[in-house]
């Protein structure tokens, strides 16, 4: 039973470690799968800005007066109408003013920076830029062949602040003039979060419902394996008792004393072993009848039980007779073993109004010996008992 409950413990903890694996992986892949979603909706973002603005914008933005306050307000309105259809949080461009400073030159607003009159402007020094951005002014390898064309785009890496959690792209791209500018767009990636904490706590609620599921089960295989032990045992226990007396039958006492011959052989511990044979047991049974002998046999059992010791094995050889495995013991104290059965068995009222005895033979294992002949050896005392008289005790040599 031990070993079912470590591999069904086993099985659980494997289960709920494959789970557990299962939701970590699952988490970033999801991760991953909605940043590159996101990604794809910021790279068509990026290059739609360039349709909004005049084709020669920025080959015309190359300084602070270069572009009028009325082309500035229609960019404005264009970039601001082109981020709120495409779910954006800002649209803009840059330019590397005379390799030193970085300006937006276009951007959108938001409804309360148009409201409060602080959208950002025409040549409005940006002097936050990422350092991904300024890298793809320094940092290009792109031979620029063709007029207007979009190069690589870089993402610049999820960062937030207190606005939310923003990912962002920048496109770096050369005007027909060979002018470079970069396109970048934010996106406002908060809700990211949201519905990884959300699949988060759907991933912890199906492990409670997975173990509030298996308890049952668990304990419905609990149950079974145990009344299965239990099964196990009365069968083994049956296998092994005498149905009558209720204790050792051949078959144990056949193995016990293997094991002790065995025992005795390699490493010399001495056991003694008497056998025991009821006097004139027949008559009891021809007088009055098997029922009755059925008692006294159950109540002589329950003589020897309760004279010997729990490290002493009992049992029925058959019939009438019955054996006695002594452990560490020599032949004075198997003898007074004997001696005490004797006496028990004269002692039980039950049993003396059939004026029962029992012969009884003993002896101590010896090396040059086989199990058979060191059995046939104490039956051999034991027929001479019955031969010198009866209710006594004969020791072999």
């Amino acid at each position: 039973m031990r070993q079912e409950t470590i591999k069904m413990a086993a099985a659980v903890g494997f289960t709920v470690t494959i789970l557990t694996l299962y939701s970590i992986w699952n988490y970033f892949h999801e991760k991953d799968r909605l940043i590159a979603q996101i990604d794809k909706q910021l790279y068509s973002a990026a290059v739609a800005v360039p349709f909004v603005l005049e084709d020669d914008f920025h080959d015309r933005a190359v300084s602070a007066t270069s572009i009028s306050k009325e082309e500035d307000n229609q960019n404005i309105k264009n970039l601001t109408k082109l981020n709120n259809q495409l779910g954006t949080k800002f649209l803009y461009t840059v330019v590397l003013y005379k390799d030193k400073e970085y300006y937006l030159t276009s951007s959108n607003a938001l409804d309360s920076e148009i409201k409060n009159h602080t959208e950002v402007r025409y040549f409005t020094p940006y002097p936050d830029a990422s350092e991904t951005l300024k890298n793809s002014f320094k940092h290009l390898s792109t031979d620029y062949v063709a007029p207007n064309k979009i190069y690589k785009p870089f993402y610049v890496p999820i960062f937030s602040d207190r606005w939310g959690t923003y990912r962002s792209i920048v496109l770096p791209i050369q005007t027909t003039n060979g002018n470079l500018y970069v396109i970048g767009v934010d996106m406002d990636i908060t809700y990211v979060n949201h519905i990884l904490k959300q699949n988060t706590i759907q991933t912890l609620l199906s492990f409670l419902l997975f173990l509030v599921a298996i308890i049952p089960i668990i304990i419905a295989y609990r149950n079974i394996i145990e009344d299965k032990h239990k099964e196990y045992q009365e069968v083994s226990q049956k296998s092994i008792t005498d149905p009558l007396t209720g204790i050792y039958n051949r078959y144990k006492l056949d193995n016990e004393l293997q094991k002790y011959y065995e025992n005795y052989q390699k490493n010399g511990i001495s056991f003694a072993l008497l056998m025991l044979d009821l006097d004139y047991f027949k008559d009891i049974n021809d007088k009055y009848g098997h029922q009755e002998g059925d008692k006294v046999l159950k109540r002589f059992a329950q003589i020897l039980k309760e004279s010997t010791r729990q490290t002493d094995t009992v049992g029925r050889w058959g019939g009438e007779e019955f054996i006695i495995i002594y452990p560490n013991s020599d032949l004075d104290n198997a003898l007074l073993l004997a001696n005490k059965l004797h006496l028990a068995l004269k002692e039980c009222k039950d049993i003396q109004k059939y004026n029962l005895t029992v012969s009884i033979g003993l002896g101590l294992p010896k090396k040059e010996l086989t199990l058979e002949q060191f059995i046939q050896n104490v039956d051999e005392a034991l027929y001479k008992a019955k031969d010198l008289g009866r209710d006594q005790t004969v020791k072999i040599d």
